[in-house]
């Protein structure tokens, strides 16, 4: 006949410890996108893009793709050979505009809801919302000038001054 001999508590106690320790709770895992934080409407912008980020930018506020380092080469280049940078950045602009891709809201939408077209904008190029007589300026303009197109709109947010600087 066979004895049984109980296991010692402390040995017991280990293994429990032991096994328990062992288990622990998923870790929170997030996917996706962060969500972008907007700068209020008096945000200090006191930095100068330089040539390389303004065009990066430009592209992808203006395509929504990223700009390949050989295309941004080039056109960096072509960029430093004009003397004026001003013409330089109207010139690249144009460029982009006269490009079929490029993503431009509907001139009908833009009349149809320009408050919404307004905020759109303003959180496209500047990444921030409009001030409240900035919205109102901008309905206006748009609501009082027929020769008014979306390219225009984007054309003048892309040139601005604000724009230059984040």
């Amino acid at each position: 006949m066979s004895r049984y001999t109980p296991w010692p508590s402390s040995l017991m106690l280990a293994c429990l410890l032991l096994i328990g320790g062992s288990c622990t709770t998923e870790p929170e895992v997030h996917y996706g996108l962060q969500p972008l934080e907007l700068a209020s409407s008096t945000a200090d912008k006191d930095r100068v893009k330089t040539i390389d980020q303004w065009i990066s930018i430009l592209h992808a506020d203006l395509f929504g793709t990223a700009l390949g380092s050989a295309e941004l080469f080039d056109i960096k280049q072509a960029f430093q050979s004009v003397g004026d940078q001003e013409v330089a950045r109207e010139s690249l602009v144009a460029s982009f505009m006269q490009n079929p891709d490029v993503q431009l809201p509907a001139l009908e939408s833009m009349l149809t809801n320009p408050d919404n077209f307004v905020e759109e904008a303003y959180v496209r190029f500047l990444v921030r919302y409009p001030t409240q007589a900035e919205r109102t300026w901008m309905r206006n303009y748009i609501q009082n000038t027929p020769t008014v197109t979306p390219e225009l709109v984007y054309s003048s947010f892309a040139l601005s001054t604000e724009y230059l600087h984040y």
